[in-house]
């Protein structure tokens, strides 16, 4: 697996709450955040005239930025955002979205303990998020010790098969730029997701196997 350089949440007002850089890159909050709302702005203005899916995330030279946009309850819209090098995007926005989820809980309990804290947000404080950092290296450590192989196999791939995922490419050309038009790499990540019981029961109805 690649690296998590950077995690990075944002207010509906472009002000961070939280940030972490486990990197030596020295990533600029203020221009990292500028460049988004941009981003952001391209996105609602020309993804929306055309029929491509709404943009998730973009490559910067070898480093992929990830993003998602959240509502939460007590806050409103918060932006988070994952820099990361050698991950692709499709386990990348997975990462992003346990992120996601596991901070909306922790701004649960905290303000739960202290509701004061989002009294002083609504007036432009900014409380300490830092011991987010915490559940966040759980969910980094859970990715590391998850276990996970790769072995290369001749494979004779039908081409049916690969004219199907053509057809999908032309049809959603999100997809198509998420797999680089690489009807492989697409059939490679659906193997990898196969579960092991629907692989056994596949293989016991496919050989006729009680």
């Amino acid at each position: 697996m690649g690296n998590i350089d950077s995690v990075l949440i944002a207010d509906k007002n472009g002000i961070p709450i939280y940030s972490i850089d486990y990197s030596d890159k020295n990533i600029d909050e203020s221009l990292l955040l500028s460049f988004f709302s941009a981003l952001k702005s391209f996105s609602n203005s020309f993804l929306r005239s055309s029929n491509m899916n709404e943009l998730k995330s973009i490559k910067l030279g070898n480093s992929l930025l990830d993003f998602e946009i959240a509502n939460f309850e007590h806050i409103g819209q918060v932006d988070v955002l994952l820099i990361s090098t050698g991950i692709d995007p499709t386990t990348s926005h997975a990462i992003l979205s346990e992120i996601t989820e596991n901070f909306s809980i922790y701004l649960d309990e905290i303000l739960t303990k202290n509701p004061d804290l989002l009294k002083g947000m609504k007036k432009g404080i900014i409380p300490n998020f830092s011991g987010f950092s915490h559940k966040l290296e759980k969910i980094l450590e859970s990715l590391d010790t998850e276990e996970s192989f790769s072995m290369d196999i001749n494979l004779n791939i039908p081409n049916n098969a690969l004219k199907i995922i053509d057809e999908l490419f032309k049809n959603d050309i999100s997809l198509a730029k998420t797999y680089d038009f690489d009807g492989i790499r697409l059939l490679n990540q659906i193997l990898s997701e196969y579960s092991e019981s629907g692989l056994e029961k596949d293989i016991k109805n496919r050989f006729r196997i009680n």
